[in-house]
């Protein structure tokens, strides 16, 4: 199945399907996509991940009192869209500069159309990973 990179709203979207593919961005080497945020000046993809504590607790397999240290972390979807827009203008006109750089597009241009929505209705967000 692979690893995916998807969006969780703060709370549920009315009449908008927030399902995002999200594969090709999981494929990015971190390094790769984390300088070419910085070289773009806009928030790496990496910073907006968060995860429910105890989902993540069960994905550790680890105790209670390790999850008590994790708190869930939401954001502004306009945050998003700035970095989200970044990536996808420059991998529209230079796709090579990160390797599998075309296909990263149409995950970003999920991205963006879900964001778009969140930030219509003011509601925050953050990137979970799904392994």
């Amino acid at each position: 199945m692979g690893a995916a990179i998807y969006i969780v709203p703060e709370r549920p979207l009315p009449g908008v399907d927030d399902f995002v593919n999200g594969k090709a961005i999981a494929k990015v080497d971190e390094i790769e996509l984390e300088e070419l945020c910085k070289s773009l000046k806009v928030t790496s993809i990496w910073a907006f991940v968060s995860q429910n504590a105890d989902e993540f607790m069960e994905f550790l397999d680890a105790d209670d009192e390790t999850g008590d240290l994790l708190t869930e972390a939401w954001f502004e979807a306009e945050d998003g869209l700035k970095t989200v827009r970044a990536l996808h203008g420059h991998l529209v006109t230079h796709p090579g500069s990160l390797a599998n750089g075309s296909a990263l597009i149409d995950d970003l241009q999920d991205y963006e159309w879900v964001l778009s929505a969140l930030a219509e209705q003011d509601i925050k967000w953050h990137f979970a990973v799904d392994c």
